[in-house]
């Protein structure tokens, strides 16, 4: 809380302070910076009076007969409503990670109506966290501002005006005999799902979650749970989902054929739980499905006992989903479409999501051979 003013300073504004001499300096509600205002007192107060309205949210007398809606309100109603361009359900990781964004520029917001919410403070606020988490939670304002002023509730979009940051990336790719190091050493299941992603370039969700029912006509059916404009993902331009059918060739139904085992399971991607007694509490379609965190730590697991990236510390480990963008590397090498069988919207797509018509299969060859001996 700011000193109380003595009698001398009464008839100043607020933030208005006398600085060496005969001059003025203002102080910036926001970050506490001083600003020299001159030696000229009316000016001086003229301004401040001026800075003060626009930096300092006031619950004016029109606005209370008025009303307005409260950004906590409206980020809550915006997350319930929130869907993907083709109309689903967000699914729970990225409600998830929608919520923990929304949640923490309630904590700055909460009591303030959306028009009050200035272009300042929204970039005081992403400039406050990581460059990845930062633009993460720009293009999440960015869309929630634009409800709003589809809506009526707020004359601009603050969050628009932003500039994207640059992500230094940290995470190294893999290379082709550290794959092959860390697949010595992971589990059987483990070692089809790699190779199943390195063939079809799937992502992680998306192998865990195929089925053999999936697969007809001479096809492995994928219709992809997520498409990002990740920088993660280059090649991911819409949020919504891939359809893609992958033609089978005699490599990836050694794959397959690989994957079937002693346990019947309707997933092609399973394993036989090790542990024994009361079941999990978490809701799992068959027994014999595996969870993608699961996935990510036996995959770690593999990366260490193997030893496959001895330089490589932290985050600069390559994961599991980093096995997609070696894959796509290996089919430009081999010349073949890494756009289509990675899942790429095509202007096809794009209509079809337009039209709402059935669903239309983007049928693509693997193109390559495992490159594991």
């Amino acid at each position: 809380m700011a000193r109380p003013r003595n009698s001398k300073n009464k008839d100043l504004p607020a933030n208005l302070y006398r600085g060496e001499g005969n001059s003025w300096r203002y102080r910036h509600p926001v970050t506490g910076k001083f600003h020299a205002m001159g030696s000229d007192k009316a000016k001086a107060v003229i301004a401040a009076r001026k800075l003060n309205e626009l930096l300092i949210p006031t619950e004016d007398l029109v606005s209370k007969v008025l009303g307005g809606v409260y950004f906590k309100d409206f980020a809550d109603t915006f997350l319930q409503n929130k869907r993907r361009k083709d109309g689903k359900p967000l699914s729970q990781t990225s409600y998830q990670n929608y919520g923990w964004y929304l949640e923490k520029c309630k904590e700055k917001w909460g009591e303030l109506r959306l028009d009050q919410i200035t272009l300042l403070m929204v970039n005081q606020h992403l400039d406050s966290l990581p460059p990845s988490s930062s633009n993460s939670c720009r293009s999440i304002l960015v869309d929630l501002f634009n409800v709003a002023m589809s809506k009526g509730l707020c004359p601009d979009n603050p969050a628009e005006a932003t500039l994207v940051k640059h992500s230094q990336r940290q995470r190294k790719r893999h290379t082709v005999e550290g794959l092959a190091l860390i697949r010595e050493h992971s589990p059987l299941w483990l070692q089809n799902a790699i190779d199943l992603a390195l063939l079809t370039t799937q992502r992680r969700i998306d192998i865990i979650k195929m089925k053999w029912t999936d697969i007809h006509d001479g096809y492995l059916h994928v219709a992809q749970e997520k498409t990002t404009d990740a920088p993660d993902d280059d090649f991911d331009i819409m949020e919504g989902a891939g359809y893609v059918r992958i033609k089978i060739d005699v490599e990836l139904q050694k794959v397959l054929d690989r994957c079937k085992g002693d346990v019947v399971s309707p997933f092609i991607i399973h394993r036989v739980p090790i542990k024994s007694g009361k079941p999990s509490k978490k809701v799992k379609e068959h027994w014999t499905q595996i969870d993608k965190q699961y996935v990510s730590h036996e995959f770690l697991k593999a990366v260490k006992k193997s030893g496959a990236y001895p330089d490589l510390k932290g985050r600069q480990i390559p994961t599991f989903h980093e096995i997609r963008a070696l894959a796509i590397f290996l089919h430009k090498k081999a010349g073949k479409s890494a756009q289509t069988i990675a899942g790429h919207a095509t202007e096809k797509m794009t209509k079809h999501y337009e039209s709402g018509h059935e669903i239309i299969w983007n049928d693509v060859d693997v193109g390559i051979k495992l490159p594991f001996a």
